[in-house]
């Protein structure tokens, strides 16, 4: 069990647990994921294609890579990382412009995404990107910047 968590009987023998299987997550999953198609008409699956694109050096090793979902004709960058040694020369300009390219031509009309005070927040806006909310109540001085751009 999880944390703290013990089996908690409701009515009708529903129980909350935290004990689950692998199906149980894909479960929850796909049926959120339906529940969401069917409430925005279909627009959720617009443009239909991720966009994964990776950073590799001379000897093809993985240096950096950009992972972007679409949905509901927006591009939402869910990771991004360059390692260390490339840093600061150009390649991860070079990734998120590219990334939006690919984001625009897909139909995407602006791009979204949130990084850590200890992560990216200055490089996000060196391309454009507008902080549209803080959330500062991590602990140690902490923050969590959401940001957005129009494509």
């Amino acid at each position: 069990m999880g944390y703290g968590m013990k089996t908690k009987i409701l009515d009708s023998g529903m129980r909350i647990t935290s004990q689950y299987a692998d199906t149980d997550y894909d479960t929850v999953a796909d049926h959120l994921f339906e529940y969401n198609v069917r409430a925005t008409r279909g627009l959720l699956t617009k443009p239909e294609h991720d966009i994964h694109l990776f950073l590799r050096d001379e000897s093809g090793e993985v240096a950096g890579g950009i992972f972007c979902e679409t949905y509901s004709y927006c591009m939402y960058i869910d990771m991004f990382w360059i390692a260390d040694g490339y840093r600061n020369k150009g390649y991860g300009k070079a990734m998120i412009a590219e990334a939006e390219n690919i984001g625009r031509e897909m139909g995407c009309t602006f791009a979204h995404t949130s990084t850590f005070s200890y992560q990216a927040p200055h490089f996000y806006q060196q391309a454009g990107y507008e902080v549209f909310a803080v959330l500062d109540d991590y602990p140690d001085g902490i923050q969590q910047f959401f940001l957005k751009k129009k494509l």
